[in-house]
């Protein structure tokens, strides 16, 4: 049987582990995590993605036969050689799941989290320690999760600081607008210089 490996348990690896496995071929994906769906899993908030839901969609995944290896990272469990080796074709889907930088002063200070790497240790019931004030700065959709999440963490007060417009806003309107209902304060035309 024609083998496939796959890199990278998350939406794109395992959409094409469905697929093979659909059309007869023999899957194996390889995830570094401890939870296959990438940024499904530790990048959206339960409120808007329940686990339930991503768990369900996962197991109906390894009902068609794809095997997921988890806490297995290629280059230190196992080589890119050994896959080789192993499968007749590997498959990459490592994503990007990479917080932004905004490159001011001060970013790297103890208590400064980047939007990504919040979502993913609250996801992950990391210890996430966060104060009665928080700012977000940005305007898409992973600053717009954190502010809510922060505010469901228990922060009283919850600001989100973006450079441009409400409406420039790349996160979802309706998303926006929710913040705004929970109570986030949205604070625009500003841009910090330092934290």
């Amino acid at each position: 049987m024609f083998q496939v490996g796959i890199i990278g348990a998350g939406p794109s690896g395992l959409t094409c582990a469905y697929y093979l496995a659909r059309l007869g071929y023999d899957v194996d994906v390889y995830e570094s995590q401890s939870v296959a769906g990438g940024v499904l899993a530790f990048g959206i908030p339960e409120y808007r993605l329940p686990k339930e839901v991503l768990n369900h969609e996962i197991r109906m995944i390894e009902q068609v036969g794809v095997k997921i290896h988890l806490n297995t990272e290629v280059g230190t469990d196992i080589s890119f050689f050994q896959l080789r080796e192993k499968h007749h074709a590997v498959y990459i889907a490592t994503g990007t799941q990479f917080s932004n930088r905004i490159g001011i002063e001060g970013e790297e200070l103890k208590g400064v989290y980047h939007g990504l790497d919040f979502l993913r240790d609250v996801n992950i019931s990391r210890d996430v320690k966060i104060g009665d004030s928080v700012v977000v700065i940005g305007g898409g959709n992973t600053a717009i999760d954190a502010a809510r999440v922060a505010l469901r963490y228990g922060a009283k007060n919850v600001t989100i600081i973006y450079r441009r417009e409400q409406q420039d806003m790349p996160a979802d309107a309706r998303e926006i607008r929710e913040a705004l209902e929970e109570g986030i304060r949205l604070i625009t035309l500003a841009a910090p210089v330092r934290i």
